[in-house]
């Protein structure tokens, strides 16, 4: 196996050519606004960092498109879940058509409304790649998935003392199928697929580029951003809202991965 990766200047990736930040509009709406609009509207998480909400709103940002976010908070959670359908977020509508209520599904939406060959490629065979390594990240298994795993298994040893508030640690355990027995595998899996993507920037840098996906900024950078944040510390400036709780709960993450990061 590789050595342990640092994924320098992998965290924050810098906007490519002609994919300026000040491209793209985000504006937070209520949900009846959102419900009769037209265009992307989506409904993110205003309770904690979560990487499928970031990377959600950072391809869009990067795409350059136009999107009415609603933010999903405790108090209106019910309002929002009748909007979407859905008791997770983040979601993606777009026109008429269904909302979009995964990865893979929102990805292909903003690759979509940004044109071929900038957020993935068009080619079949590249694409494909592509979104393989997306799982690895972002699916089942993938690094935030596990990251998750390693949260709940610090809550439930710990008895709640670290990590999440035992009742929320129990509750995600349930939806994220955690059980004792993965423990053994949880760091050995983070450990590996942290490698492979070191290893992947550092071909692309050897080759010249700075990003994942070659010479501009792609879905991979985006996604590996937004998911490497759990894992890394969060700095209370960064995010000033967080609960108290929530931020003891990422921290743990950072206790276990931090150093490969």
């Amino acid at each position: 196996m590789a050595a342990e990766p640092r994924m320098v200047n992998a965290r924050r990736p810098h906007y490519a050519a002609g994919m300026s930040a000040t491209t793209h509009e985000m504006e937070f709406v209520d949900v009846e606004t959102a419900r009769t609009a037209r265009g992307v509207r989506m409904a993110v998480s205003a309770m904690v960092p979560s990487p499928w909400s970031e990377a959600a709103k950072g391809l869009f940002r990067v795409a350059g498109v136009r999107v009415l976010a609603v933010r999903s908070r405790r108090a209106d959670a019910a309002v929002v879940g009748a909007w979407t359908g859905v008791d997770n977020v983040p979601v993606v509508f777009h026109d008429d058509e269904p909302p979009r209520t995964n990865w893979a599904a929102i990805t292909t939406l903003a690759a979509r409304l940004a044109g071929p060959d900038q957020l993935l490629p068009y080619e079949p065979r590249p694409r494909a790649e592509a979104m393989g390594l997306l799982h690895e990240i972002a699916g089942e298994e993938g690094i935030g998935w596990n990251g998750r795993l390693a949260m709940i298994d610090v809550s439930i040893e710990s008895g709640g003392k670290r990590g999440f508030p035992l009742p929320v640690a129990q509750y995600l355990a349930r939806r994220y199928g955690y059980t004792p027995e993965a423990r053994p595998g949880i760091r050995a899996r983070i450990t590996t697929q942290l490698a492979m993507f070191h290893d992947r920037l550092r071909v692309s840098r050897d080759r010249g580029h700075m990003y994942l996906g070659g010479a501009r900024v792609s879905a991979l950078d985006i996604y590996l951003a937004t998911f490497l944040t759990p894992l890394s510390a969060i700095p209370e400036e960064a995010c000033p809202a967080l609960d108290p709780t929530l931020r003891r709960a990422f921290a743990s993450a950072h206790e276990e991965f931090g150093e490969l990061v």
